[in-house]
């Protein structure tokens, strides 16, 4: 069996579970068609054709907007190029792993694949998924996106999901962002988060650590989107306690390598992850989790996860309602033995649960059909109504105004009337 993963990057996910696939004696091979500012680093160039493929997709990137001739160009040579290169795949490869809503010819490949016995997953992140009227990283007042355009993402993410549901072997989602989804799928947080960090790397880390100040307690941030990460509300909530007295060194990492975020890891004493979070570990808690380091996370989904996700798959970290993040910051700093309890309960949990190689042993039970029945969830149960990177009042006021210019079934919701009438509940609760 010969498994390929493709075509981005998610934080280092596909890099790591190409790892955990070798580790267990599994064939496999990473092609990521879109380079990553973050140089997570593990990706294959198995032939001058995926080589040049992604030589145009890095000039179409780069080339600005104002030259379209040169756009297109760029456009139209992947285009003539994408083709051979599903025809070389269909003959290489037996299990096929998508991540993000990507294939190989906007999803036309797909049947094909079907058609030749090929396995399909898909695994979804957030925001390939996520209804965008949910999504901070589409409809923050700062993205500058109109509602017109949320209906037609909205409906345009739903046919996507539409066609991943219809030809996937298997799906992997999580809950709180799996809305448009008409079929059973993979729990994610039962899969994990694939890690695979050198530990003799983390010694050498936690070699340099002789300097710090430990008079303070030291607190990582490191957003990806300051602005869906909920970034000023934790200043605020910083700079409030530290009127209150307390000794903190807060350190803030925004656009580095994931290198310059690990080395920060291993001098910490915890992170606070980000505020409107619908997992309590994404990969930054997860790699805390490795570190030792224990993760304060603001998010919606804390009131409800227990209901959707068995207690034993739950990873330890601080899971808060947005509005008690600065208490919560606040007992990690005052109540130590807690802190380091909690460093503990996910450093083993990360360990034993979502080491690249258990996360792979997983996949290569999705993959040969073998499912335990706990690991599924039907979207038909789902009560979630916050998304994630958005505050209550802000995910209130979009879809009051998707339904008032495109009713409620702009919401895309018709397959689920208990959960639409849910939302429009959750609107007019004010």
């Amino acid at each position: 069996m010969k498994v390929l993963l493709g075509f981005t990057e998610i934080a280092g996910y596909y890099a790591n579970l190409k790892k955990g696939f070798q580790e267990i004696g599994i064939d496999c091979e990473f092609i990521n068609l879109t380079p990553h500012p973050f140089k997570y680093g593990g990706d294959d160039v198995p032939n001058s054709l995926v080589a040049l493929i992604r030589y145009c997709g890095l000039k179409r990137v780069s080339t600005p907007r104002t030259n379209i001739f040169a756009k297109v160009f760029w456009i139209g040579c992947q285009a003539i190029l994408r083709p051979v290169f599903f025809l070389w795949a269909l003959l290489r490869y037996d299990v096929f792993i998508f991540g993000f809503h990507t294939s190989f010819l906007k999803f036309y490949d797909l049947p094909i694949l079907k058609l030749f016995n090929k396995k399909i997953i898909y695994m979804h992140h957030g925001a390939d998924s996520r209804p965008p009227y949910f999504d901070g990283a589409i409809m923050a007042p700062g993205k500058g996106i109109g509602i017109e355009k949320c209906i037609y993402l909205t409906k345009k993410k739903k046919r996507k999901v539409e066609i991943i549901d219809k030809y996937a072997d298997a799906i992997i989602n999580y809950p709180p962002m799996a809305h448009f989804h008409q079929r059973e799928f993979v729990l994610g947080l039962i899969v994990g988060l694939p890690l695979s960090l050198d530990k003799i790397r983390m010694q050498d880390y936690n070699n340099k650590n002789n300097d710090l100040d430990d008079s303070k307690v030291r607190i990582l941030h490191s957003p990806s989107d300051s602005e869906g990460k909920g970034t000023p509300i934790i200043h605020q909530a910083i700079e409030k306690l530290k009127r209150r007295g307390y000794q903190i060194d807060f350190i803030e990492i925004i656009g580095q390598p994931n290198e310059v975020v690990l080395e920060e890891l291993s001098r910490c004493d915890f992170i606070v992850d980000q505020l409107y979070s619908d997992t309590p570990m994404a990969t930054f808690a997860t790699e805390a989790a490795f570190f030792g380091k224990p993760a304060v996370v603001g998010g919606y989904y804390s009131q409800i996860i227990r209901d959707d996700i068995p207690a034993d798959a739950i990873p330890p970290s601080l899971f808060c309602h947005p509005d008690e993040i600065e208490p919560a910051i606040e007992k990690m700093i005052v109540d130590v033995d807690y802190r380091a309890r909690l460093a503990k309960e996910a450093h083993e949990f990360v360990i034993a649960n979502w080491s690249a190689r258990k996360v792979a042993e997983k996949y290569l039970h999705i993959i040969n059909g073998d499912i335990p029945k706990e690991w599924l969830y039907d979207p038909n149960n789902i009560k979630y109504v916050h998304g994630a990177g958005l505050p209550e009042q802000r995910v209130k006021e979009i879809i009051r105004e998707m339904v008032r210019i495109g009713t409620k079934d702009s919401l895309q919701l018709q397959d689920k009337p208990a959960l639409e009438k849910m939302m429009l509940d959750f609107i007019n609760s004010d």
